[in-house]
């Protein structure tokens, strides 16, 4: 077997993080964009199916990703390496199980969820998507075992795999559905098994097949992700070298193994399960307070949307504000994508200093995720809401951006605290408390739920009362977050160096911006003005950073070729 590839905590987050890097600039601005710009009704009924979706897959994987990357890295601190063959046999099994009852459970909610929420035609979106239920559940086994090993390059490849397949597969499709549907009307045939009067119904019965189009490239980047990592598995092993698997002790029985599964995954569960169901329920409750406004107040919203209506770019007044929230949320979810890889990547490190107890490296550890996440969380969403409407306009037609981008100035600051959750919670399950989270998601999720109703349920504010409640309902959990990370932990961490810091760069960062897009956008062109804000930004960013030493000695020396980055650094007196 080849000799195994253990990545330091720094390492393995860069690499999850280029990954994420990739995997978003191909979902996001070559995947997403070009299926809301294709037709943003379409892309609503899309969203209503994922939205079902990955609360239907989380909860299918429950607590048991987490569950298995902590095993790993407790067997291998251990030396019980030949547990570790017997913990992914298990797990394969465990996720055959749930995987198969998450994609029952999907096709099941495809036949009650769009009549509920008055948006039948995403039912063939979500029978669509029901087979990628089961694949992600089944790579992700992989996954936890090689995270776990601290290998986090399975992990990142898989992920590129899975992004490149949706955006072949599910563009092609969702174009090629716009098309038939059209050819079919100018050819006097029926459209999809209707006949159409006008092109703009040929358009409006092409709909649901746009979306479907769309969906089945999830399903099939799922499939190719997880045909990657059986492939990669057989061929290379989970790492461990023949002379470590030699020198094992014997493993566990499979029953022993399963036992301490469950009782590593039901906390983790308790936390999951208790995530998607707000996630579940901040979901559907917009859905229908969206509908019922829609249908009490509808005066009024075609009054406040009456150009974008006038205009012809709504079919369906709900899918269109539906596409229009998610085409926000689409660089919302940019940042934490990035900052979830520092997570994965610190859990295993984590694990091992607490079963140590070795509370020199916990702190050191602990104080270098918040730093770093911080640092990139606060100028990304900072800068995302300074920026939001001309980042847009380079997407978008002038009628998208009218409605999205409202949202996007308010979700951007969200993003800090959005990009904060994930690690923390990542951290207080590595310290055996995965319990904290789950309490904690409860009281955001009411906190979403009771503004959802509140907000969104006036016509007035409606669609934007969502991006409030998310402000709200994650600002509530990370202070929560804190306070049990600072009592579990038993240690004070310097929040100067923590926060303060890239809080003072970020608004140095993000007055450059404002103030460069401001000039340039009278004279040159959206997009030249823009990437020029954004490339003024960032350098403003590195300078301040480095003129208040924000960047640590440790911190470098965590990054391939680190010392020599050091030494650079180290001469002009850069880092702390």
């Amino acid at each position: 077997m080849p000799k195994r590839n253990k990545q330091s905590f720094l390492h393995g987050a860069l690499i999850l993080s280029f990954a994420a890097i990739l995997t978003k600039i191909i979902g996001a601005l070559l995947f997403k964009i070009p299926l809301q710009n294709i037709n943003m009704t379409a892309y609503g009924y899309f969203t209503l199916a994922f939205n079902i979706y990955v609360p239907i897959y989380t909860v299918s994987t429950a607590g048991f990703p987490i569950a298995v990357s902590r095993m790993v890295s407790h067997s291998l601190t251990l030396g019980r390496y030949r547990d570790i063959k017997i913990i992914h046999k298990v797990a394969n099994k465990v996720f055959l199980i749930t995987g198969s009852v998450g994609t029952l459970l999907m096709i099941l909610s495809a036949f009650i969820y769009p009549s509920f929420v008055k948006m039948e035609n995403a039912r063939l979106a979500m029978l669509v998507m029901a087979p990628s239920v089961l694949f992600c559940c089944l790579l992700t086994s992989y996954r936890g075992v090689y995270e776990g090993s601290r290998n986090m390059i399975p992990t990142a490849i898989s992920q590129i795999v899975e992004a490149v397949g949706k955006l072949i597969f599910g563009i092609s499709l969702a174009a090629g559905a716009l098309y038939l549907g059209q050819w079919q009307f100018s050819h006097g045939q029926v459209v999809y098994g209707i006949v159409a009067e006008s092109s703009e119904q040929a358009l409006e019965y092409s709909l649901p097949y746009i979306a479907a189009g769309g969906m089945f490239g999830v399903t099939a980047g799922s499939f190719f992700s997880f045909a990657y990592l059986v492939l990669f598995y057989r061929r290379n092993g989970s790492g461990i070298t023949r002379q470590e698997l030699e020198n094992a002790p014997k493993p566990k029985r499979p029953n022993v193994i399963f036992r301490s599964l469950l009782r590593f995954a039901i906390p983790v569960a308790l936390g999951t399960l208790a995530t998607q169901l707000t996630t579940l329920i901040d979901a559907i409750s917009f859905q229908k307070c969206l509908a019922i406004v829609i249908e009490k107040n509808g005066n009024i919203l075609r009054e406040i949307y009456s150009q974008v209506i006038s205009a012809g770019k709504v079919n369906d007044l709900n899918g269109f504000l539906t596409g229009t929230r998610d085409a926000a949320l689409t660089y919302v979810n940019l940042v934490p994508n990035i900052t979830l890889s520092l997570g994965i990547s610190a859990l295993p490190v984590i694990t091992s200093a607490w079963a140590l107890n070795d509370r020199v490296q916990l702190r050191r550890m602990v104080s270098n995720v918040l730093r770093i996440t911080l640092l990139i969380s606060l100028p990304s969403g900072i800068g995302l809401s300074v920026l939001a409407k001309p980042i847009l306009k380079m997407f978008y037609d002038p009628f998208v951006v009218q409605v999205a981008g409202p949202q996007l100035e308010v979700l951007g600051i969200s993003v800090v605290f959005i990009c904060l959750v994930a690690p923390i919670n990542a951290m207080l399950q590595a310290m055996g408390r995965a319990d904290v989270p789950a309490k904690i998601v409860l009281v955001g999720g009411a906190v979403k739920l009771f503004l959802n109703i509140v907000l969104v349920l006036n016509p007035r504010i409606n669609v934007i009362g969502s991006a409030y409640s998310t402000v709200a309902c994650y600002t509530i959990m990370v202070i929560l977050s804190f306070v049990f990370l600072k009592r579990i932990m038993g240690m004070k961490l310097r929040w100067r160096s923590i926060f303060l810091k890239p809080l003072f760069a970020t608004v140095c960062c993000s007055t450059a911006a404002w103030a460069v897009n401001g000039i340039l956008s009278r004279f040159v062109s959206n997009s030249i003005s823009v990437l020029s804000a954004i490339a003024v930004a960032v350098f403003v960013y590195i300078w301040a950073l480095l003129s208040i030493r924000a960047v640590k000695r440790e911190d470098v020396l965590m990054l391939p070729k680190g010392q020599k980055i050091a030494q650079i650094l180290e001469k002009y007196d850069w880092i702390g």
